[in-house]
């Protein structure tokens, strides 16, 4: 059987933004910063009961060339 040596980028599928009362802290410009640091490929938000941060998300993380 052959191996592969090259590792496979590590994605969060589960974030909570500021904007999910009571459960997050970090801002979408703080999220982006710290998934651009750890050469993340791509990250998901999933707020709770709201979609407030979704546009603000999207496009911060387009700019810095991940994928939302």
């Amino acid at each position: 059987m052959a191996t592969n040596n090259t590792a496979s980028p590590f994605v969060h599928l589960r974030v909570h933004s500021a904007y999910s009362l009571l459960e997050g802290a970090l801002t979408v410009a703080k999220l982006s910063e710290l998934a651009t640091s750890h050469a993340m490929p791509a990250l998901a938000l999933t707020d709770r009961n709201n979609l407030f941060g979704a546009l603000e998300f999207s496009e911060t993380l387009s700019k810095a060339g991940i994928q939302p």
